[in-house]
């Protein structure tokens, strides 16, 4: 059994460094260890939460992790539609791209194609004809997810935001 901390230490956690020195150090009772006392304060400050944490992460340790084996996932094929753009409504798009994913497992890509100059409608042509080859490939018809990121993520060079 851990020996608990001195009831000294304790009301001392609770004074400031400056007042916790001036009452254990040279003037005071000479108790005062910089090489201990700091941690050991913000120890006996924050232990009710750092115990939380411990006693979360133990008890997560012995969670049982169960996997499920579900044979349609794992023959799952879908797409993902890339959209590089600034976050907003009305901001123009920089870049698409696709990603075709099988279960877990990413098995293909469309690579990203700079949009700048294509109006709305001309945007939308270039999807519907991404779609199509990827329906005559992969038997893909609609795109599962889209995701957006940040046209500075934008893997293409050269690119305008990056010159």
């Amino acid at each position: 059994m851990a020996k608990g901390l001195p009831e000294k230490c304790r009301k001392c956690a609770m004074l400031s460094a400056e007042q916790a020195q001036v009452l254990h150090g040279k003037e005071g009772d000479n108790c005062w260890n910089p090489g201990v006392c700091y941690s050991r304060r913000s120890y006996v400050r924050h232990r009710d939460r750092i115990n939380q944490t411990r006693s979360r992460k133990r008890k997560e340790g012995r969670l049982e992790q169960i996997s499920v084996e579900f044979e349609p996932l794992s023959q799952l094929v879908y797409g993902v539609l890339v959209v590089y753009r600034k976050a907003g409504a009305d901001t123009p798009v920089h870049a698409i791209a696709a990603e075709i994913w099988q279960g877990q497992e990413k098995i293909a890509i469309v690579p990203a194609v700079h949009c700048g100059g294509l109006v709305p409608s001309q945007v939308h042509t270039y999807v519907g004809k991404m779609l199509s080859v990827l329906e005559k490939r992969y038997g893909i018809r609609k795109f599962a997810s889209q995701t957006r990121l940040d046209p500075d993520l934008c893997p293409l060079h050269p690119c305008p935001l990056k010159a």
